[in-house]
């Protein structure tokens, strides 16, 4: 009994407790709200009773089910969101994975011009909120049958964009793919980066021709990449609702994430569950497909050597017009966009692009009833209702980024010093299962979970905390990616050493291991920082109007049509991330490749 107690204790490390722990928590807020939520699809709700006859609140039912899968009017409720989901995803997913690894080769293997300015630009995207695009290819190609007032692009030409063009699933496609796909840049670059140039040098002493090189060499070792880019953008497709709200809303185009929203606010959650049911089933099957395509193929991401400069491309004569072309697409993207949403912000009449139409009313202006749109709200930085939603929305990046900060250290270090143990694997597994959850559905979970009292838990329904939980959850993957990062890069050879000299567990943290990594430990705040600054499908469920965010509240003002407000909260939005993004970079050598693992 005694070496029973005593063989206990020596297993009582500071990485063991950690790794239990944090699987109990995670095991609650992640497994437990599943269940909950499916629960909630066999019961009737309030409302749900009278369209279900002699039923009572509470009632086991299967009506939900029957409803959205068997009935006459499956197809509308349940199969068409779904399949334009799937062709959303797939879509976006592709486009977005030719596009990052074009960009990826020009960059790392050939001798384009102007690579920094390159890559730190094409990184802007994904900073953005990826509902800009969308609000930007409303104003500059709406037209007068659906958007009430035309758009900059038929202003200027005089051709009116036809239906779906302005609106529906071709623009909710390409949004996606230009918000998107810094993903491929950087994981596809950051693979061919580290591809040893001696294993193409050895093939070309052999004989080997370029093409073969290319199909023999390189796409093998660069395919997990690939894999990892394409299942990636999938997973953020299937949950994604900003743009396909903006954009879908107005023709009646639903995918799941839009149909979940019109659910629950129409008091109808055992139907509107179902949806999340399935686009968490869909993230299931995109961590299995990652498992059996990328698993086995682990040991070809990342090859050390000399690098890939020995093996650069000429581009010749092509140089600075490829550059250029690169430049070009990258300024689209960004600068045009922006430069919509500003231009739309200062003019008084809508669809009226003339400088005497110009004001700044909207910015600075008193509330009035008469001038402009007649919304009775004063300018943006004068409203108090949006100013408020903005300084909410910083509140909650700084508490989620320093919680996930900190989170992401110590989870990272339990993972790495159990490696090779099934708790290690379980954590690791169990704190990355969050990032491919859609996110509504990962709201509505925690709704469902939070919505009334549970033991000792009270309800945290309306509350900030609320917020905080499920974006600490939610981003949890970037910071230990990070954490995993770090501590891997730290040999324990140091740790030992401190331990030597007396060091207590939380002296070797604060003294050894967090000082040495730390441009790493914030990089995994930083994504985090970023991503509830620009977060619309998580927080979309759970807000109140005395917790508004300046994502939220902007769905708000566009429903009511009042673009001027909603496209000067997204310009904000986008000068505070940039400008962090900046700042952090220069101060602290953060990197969002790292955050995210790379």
């Amino acid at each position: 009994m005694r070496n029973a107690y005593n063989r206990f204790r020596l297993g009582l490390t500071p990485q063991s407790v950690l790794a239990f722990v944090f699987l109990i928590i995670l095991g609650y807020l992640v497994i437990v709200p599943l269940f909950l939520m499916l629960r909630e699809t066999f019961l009737i709700h309030p409302l749900e009773r009278f369209q279900i006859p002699g039923s009572s609140v509470g009632d086991l039912t299967f009506a939900h089910w029957e409803r959205n899968f068997l009935s006459e009017n499956a197809y509308a409720f349940f199969y068409r969101p779904l399949l334009n989901t799937l062709r959303i995803a797939l879509g976006m997913s592709f486009l977005a994975l030719a596009i990052g690894g074009t960009l990826a080769w020009l960059v790392v293997r050939t001798d384009l011009p102007m690579k920094g300015l390159i890559s730190n630009a094409a990184i802007i995207p994904y900073i953005m909120p990826s509902w800009t695009l969308a609000l930007a290819w409303i104003t500059m190609f709406k037209n007068t049958r659906i958007g009430g007032d035309q758009g900059i692009f038929t202003a200027l030409t005089g051709v009116v964009t036809p239906d779906w063009f302005a609106y529906g699933l071709f623009p909710i496609t390409i949004c996606l793919a230009l918000h998107y796909f810094p993903f491929g840049f950087m994981l596809i670059g950051g693979a061919l980066r580290n591809i040893d140039a001696q294993l193409e040098e050895s093939a070309e002493l052999l004989g080997a021709s370029r093409p073969t090189i290319l199909r023999r060499i390189v796409i093998p070792l660069v395919l997990p990449a690939i894999f990892s880019t394409f299942l990636l953008t999938f997973s953020r497709g299937l949950g994604t609702f900003g743009t396909p709200a903006f954009l879908g809303g107005p023709v009646r185009e639903f995918v799941l994430s839009t149909s979940l929203y019109a659910n629950l606010i129409g008091q109808r959650p055992g139907i509107g569950y179902l949806a999340a049911v399935a686009m968490i089933a869909l993230g299931v099957l995109v961590l299995y497909m990652d498992y059996k395509i990328i698993g086995t193929r682990r040991s070809f991401v990342t090859i050390s050597g000399k690098g890939a400069r020995a093996g650069l491309v000429a581009l010749g004569r092509w140089r600075w017009p490829i550059a250029g072309l690169v430049l070009g697409f990258i300024f689209a993207v960004i600068a045009i966009p922006l430069t919509a949403l500003a231009i739309d912000t200062v003019m008084l009449r809508p669809g009226i692009y003339s400088w005497d139409n110009f004001t700044w009313h909207y910015w600075v202006g008193d509330a009035s009833l008469t001038v402009g749109l007649g919304t009775g709200e004063p300018g943006i930085l004068r409203n108090w209702q949006l100013m408020s939603a903005l300084g909410n929305t910083m509140k909650l990046a700084v508490v989620v980024a320093l919680i996930t900060g900190i989170l992401g250290i110590l989870v990272g270090y339990a993972i790495v010093r159990l490696r090779g143990r099934w708790v290690a694997q379980a954590l690791d597994q169990m704190s990355f299962f969050p990032y491919l959850m859609p996110s509504i559905a990962l709201g509505a979970i925690f709704l469902a979970m939070f919505a009334v009292p549970r033991g000792p838990i009270p309800s945290l329904h309306g509350s900030f905390w609320l917020l905080v939980i499920v974006c600490t959850v939610s981003y949890l993957p970037y910071a230990v990616k990070a954490g995993v990062s770090a501590i891997r890069q730290v040999g324990p050879e140091l740790e030992e050493a401190a331990i030597m000299v007396g060091a207590s567990w939380w002296t070797r943290m604060r003294r050894v291991l967090i000082p040495i990594q730390k441009s790493t430990y914030f990089s995994g705040m930083l994504l985090p920082f970023i991503s509830v600054t620009r977060e619309l499908s998580l927080l979309i469920l759970l807000v109140t109007p005395a917790t508004q965010l300046a994502t939220t509240i902007t769905l708000r003002y566009t429903d009511r049509g009042w673009y001027p407000y909603t496209n000067g909260m997204v310009l904000l939005l986008v000068i505070i991330v940039v400008t962090s993004t900046v700042v952090s970079r220069r101060v602290m050598g953060t990197s969002i490749a790292k955050g995210l693992g790379g």
